[in-house]
């Protein structure tokens, strides 16, 4: 009974994390909307700076990493939203020297533990747009190639049957011209 409610309680969270990647999804949508039609008329002010579209900009990608994070569930998809963190940090605050190497140094270690420490299974989402455009662009061509070997076949088996539709009418005057 403790094992069904354990489970049952388990698949409850999950969904909820899929109900939250969705919602956070959607706002994310509407806030990039927001930004480009509201910030963007800001680039022409006077008083226009490039850290707030930074800020504003690395913000919206911290959110992005964060629900790749909740859908995937993989230590390569926290180190990931960790980097950009960090990296936002970095480029967006005006830190004092002594900071600015702390960052860079948590920086070192995650890519360290990225490299040497993650398992290709734990890797998996890491940079997955890149290979996910790939992996697309592949079975695209291995779709065209199935769909060109369908129609190839279909049209031998046309052919085929075209020849045999002919060949049956031959023997047919064939035999009218004997009988």
């Amino acid at each position: 009974m403790v094992d069904v409610l354990k489970k049952m309680m388990l698949h409850v969270a999950e969904f909820m994390e899929i109900i939250l990647a969705i919602y956070l999804v959607a706002v994310l949508v509407m806030i990039i909307g927001r930004t480009v039609v509201c910030e963007t008329p800001l680039i022409w002010a006077e008083d226009a700076s490039i850290h707030h579209f930074l800020e504003e900009s690395l913000m919206l990608a911290i959110a992005i990493e964060f629900v790749k994070m909740l859908s995937m569930h993989t230590p390569g998809t926290l180190i990931e939203v960790l980097l950009f963190a960090i990296a936002r940090h970095m480029i967006v605050e005006s830190l004092t020297p002594l900071q600015t190497l702390l960052l860079v140094c948590s920086i070192v270690v995650l890519f360290a533990a990225r490299k040497y420490l993650l398992t290709a299974h734990d890797q998996k989402g890491m940079n997955e747009h890149v290979h996910g455009a790939r992996g697309i662009l592949k079975e695209m061509a291995k779709l065209r190639e199935e769909k060109h070997a369908v129609e190839t076949a279909f049209e031998e088996t046309e052919q085929r049957k075209h020849r045999e539709r002919a060949e049956k009418e031959l023997l047919k005057k064939e035999r009218e011209n004997n009988a």
